[in-house]
């Protein structure tokens, strides 16, 4: 089962806003930037403040939103070599988060970043699934998200308020595998949904 996730344009306003919105639906969440981290791997759902953190890639951030209520599991792998060597990677199937992942923007462009979670995973030829608790947290709030969001010409891209008041300027472009994407749905444009995308009429995911 691929991570359940929804895309969407932002920029940096944006996404103090997502977090903002989120925390004010269901007080508690967590958020914190980085894939790799120095310190004690409880303190990214207790206090990521005391954490030394890296991004993993150079062309992307990750933001890491797990929630007090309904986050329990946090998982890490010690990194024994390379430019990581001593540093923690984050578990992102086993660590119960919602992940932003945000390329970096080129001059004057664009693309959807994608926030996703992992509700199952697997090891080996045994399939796992995460605490109700947490799976129905992350699909009622990526779905929540989905119903907030405008929506461009793709039906499964949304966009949120400062990039669509830039895309409206002209100021931005937004882009989506190489194609220019309009910022409103004035015409369709066709595309398939990566899968395991929620969009306002998919149906819930089976596990």
């Amino acid at each position: 089962m691929p991570a359940r996730q929804i895309w969407l344009f932002l920029l940096e306003r944006d996404v103090s806003a997502l977090v903002e919105d989120l925390e004010g639906r269901e007080p508690g969440l967590v958020a914190s930037w980085g894939r790799y981290l120095q310190g004690d791997p409880r303190d990214l759902l207790e206090d990521p403040s005391r954490l030394a953190r890296r991004e993993s890639l150079p062309t992307e951030r990750r933001l890491y939103l797990l929630h007090r209520k309904h986050s329990s599991d946090v998982v890490t792998h010690r990194q024994p070599a390379g430019p990581f060597a001593g540093w923690m990677q984050i578990d992102e199937e086993r660590t119960d988060a919602l992940v932003l992942r945000i390329p970096d923007a080129r001059e004057g462009e664009i693309q959807p970043a994608r926030l996703y979670a992992h509700t199952t995973y697997w090891r080996g030829a045994e399939k796992f699934r995460k605490r109700p608790m947490f799976s129905i947290w992350a699909s009622q709030t990526l779905r929540w998200l989905v119903g907030r969001l405008g929506k461009t010409s793709v039906p499964f891209l949304r966009i949120a308020p400062e990039a669509l008041t830039l895309a409206r300027r002209r100021e931005i472009r937004l882009t989506y595998l190489y194609r220019e994407i309009a910022a409103e749905p004035v015409e369709r444009t066709e595309m398939v949904a990566p899968e395991g995308t929620i969009t306002e009429d998919s149906p819930d995911p089976v596990d």
